[in-house]
């Protein structure tokens, strides 16, 4: 019966932990993609890990507010993909309410309607 118990609360605690897991993921999956299919597959895996946000352009006049990460060229378009970390954690005092962000110059332009498709 403790051992249950015991088990229930890793359980608990364990969920909230691997959020910011999922997200890092995502992050680098969409950041690394080096090929179209690649990052289909990145888009793909973004949209069903939790819920997307916000999908923005950010043209080259806003490059100043890019992590530095971030390495665009003078005329490229960046796609920012930004996640919230689910609210029901947020009660249990886990999840950092900072949003998470990935940056990318989409290689298919086409791959951004994954990212904004609406759930039916």
């Amino acid at each position: 019966m403790i051992g249950s118990g015991v088990l229930a609360a890793l359980v608990l605690l364990a969920v909230p932990a691997y959020q910011p897991l999922k997200f890092h993921y995502a992050i680098w999956r969409i950041e690394s993609a080096s090929t179209v299919p690649q990052e289909r597959a990145a888009c793909i895996f973004a949209s069903r890990i939790g819920h997307v946000w916000e999908v923005n352009e950010i043209h080259p006049d806003e490059f100043r507010t890019l992590p530095s990460r971030v390495k665009p060229e003078a005329n490229d378009v960046v796609t920012e993909i930004e996640w919230w970390d689910g609210p029901w954690w947020r009660w249990l005092g886990a999840g950092d309410s900072q949003p998470y962000r990935a940056y990318r110059v989409l290689l298919d332009p086409k791959n951004r309607e994954l990212l904004v498709a609406e759930m039916k």
